[in-house]
């Protein structure tokens, strides 16, 4: 199968493919980015950060599931901390998402944040384009929990939440936060 056109026709064997071209750099992946390209910009991208454990998958699958329930296709990509072993995803987050792991119009892709600082991986800009072009209409892109310095995902969502535990920070912590150029 070309995973070009596999791509354009959201078949979801192709995108992971072509996702994992992209994670390692493959020449592949960047071929399949150029012929898709032009199919993207249709997506909504949605990032999601914050501490960890303050509640990123539960937020991100409670979405998913809203939207999934209202007949929108909805991608996601969580990065996870790097196993030292293989180098992939711990999967963390899927286990957490696990209500809508077997929902038909959302697909979740785990990533291991492969020693990039800033709360992504080096890939995830061209797995959101892939599920733009896969014909998703919601991407929600999932940081590995960032602190005051892990701002990556302002650069890949239009949008970008917040989750905070109760009680977490101060006045002074939020002002330390970085600005970001948020569209």
């Amino acid at each position: 199968m070309d995973v070009k056109l596999g791509v354009l026709a959201g078949d979801t064997r192709a995108v992971a493919r072509a996702i994992t071209w992209v994670e390692n750099g493959d020449p592949r992946g960047a071929e399949v980015i150029r012929g898709v390209y032009g199919s993207t910009g249709r997506a909504y991208i949605v990032g999601v950060t914050g501490s960890p454990g303050a509640g990123k998958s539960t937020l991100v699958s409670r979405l998913a599931a809203l939207l999934a329930a209202r007949w929108q296709k909805v991608g996601i990509l969580a990065v996870d901390p790097s196993s030292p072993f293989s180098g992939g995803a711990i999967l963390g987050d899927r286990v957490r998402m696990f209500d809508v792991t077997l929902t038909r119009d959302v697909y979740i892709r785990s990533m291991g944040t492969r020693g990039s600082q800033g709360g992504l991986n080096r890939a995830t800009r061209m797995a959101a384009r892939i599920l733009d072009a896969a014909g998703f209409d919601w991407i929600f892109v999932e940081t590995v929990g960032a602190g005051q310095s892990e701002v990556d995902v302002h650069d890949v969502a239009y949008t970008t939440a917040v989750v905070m535990a109760p009680g977490m920070g101060d006045d002074i912590q939020a002002m330390k936060a970085p600005s970001c150029n948020c569209r």
